[in-house]
């Protein structure tokens, strides 16, 4: 997993615009727009980051979906369906206008997490593909996690206010050596925006070693460099 520094001024003020719209719209803390599992996950949060819970998703094996099985968060498309007067203006700025200001494939997630949400390890082998991930904290007060397979080792990135990026490959199930077990807690109001770069043909396989990877990843890095422009 690696850091990128949102230098941009253009496109960190085309962020910090989606921030604004979407907490002057009454109501985004409303219950009813909850998604949690299992029951109490809007309390155990930190336990479904721990490490316990990583060792304990990790022994499941091929069993695992690459989706998380622990989670509590708002998915603005799931609000937009709810409320689409309200939401779907928002949405669609995310997901499609700012997608193609940015030139990639694909929005993966527009997730609000209030506080306690979060994100339990998984790997998204589901959908591999080359992703960019834009998180928006208001105090910092919240953390992203993964596995180091290299090292081993489990390394915590602790939250800073405002606006932090990263990217990864997230590999398919049949690449063992690209999985990235991930978590992530909100201690505080935390938005998330992630974007992919598909490898393979269908969404579900990779592409490694084809063309349109090679596209891909130059399309990738074309973007990193540009969210890295002053």
């Amino acid at each position: 997993m690696t850091e990128v520094v949102v230098r941009n001024k253009q496109l960190l003020s085309q962020l910090n615009e989606f921030v604004d719209i979407f907490f002057n719209i009454d109501g985004y803390n409303d219950k009813k727009y909850w998604v949690r599992d299992p029951h109490d996950a809007a309390t155990n949060g930190k336990l479904y980051c721990s490490d316990e819970y990583f060792h304990k998703q990790k022994a499941i094996g091929e069993k695992h979906t690459g989706f998380p099985e622990q989670h509590f968060s708002q998915p603005v498309s799931r609000m937009a369906e709810q409320d689409p007067e309200k939401w779907r203006g928002i949405r669609d700025l995310v997901r499609m206008r700012f997608a193609e200001t940015l030139g990639v494939h694909s929005a993966a997630l527009f997730n609000y997490y209030p506080t306690g949400g979060h994100v339990g390890w998984h790997t998204n082998w589901n959908a591999p593909a080359y992703q960019i991930l834009f998180t928006w904290s208001r105090t910092g007060d919240g953390y992203f996690r993964y596995h180091d397979p290299v090292k081993d080792e489990i390394v915590t990135v602790q939250d800073t206010p405002g606006w932090a990026c990263r990217h990864y490959y997230f590999g398919a199930k049949s690449e063992p050596e690209h999985h990235c077990w991930h978590a992530a807690y909100a201690g505080c109001d935390r938005i998330t925006l992630a974007y992919k770069f598909l490898s393979g043909e269908d969404g579900q396989t990779s592409g490694k070693g084809t063309k349109k990877d090679e596209l891909a990843q130059d399309l990738r890095d074309d973007l990193i460099a540009e969210i890295e422009e002053e």
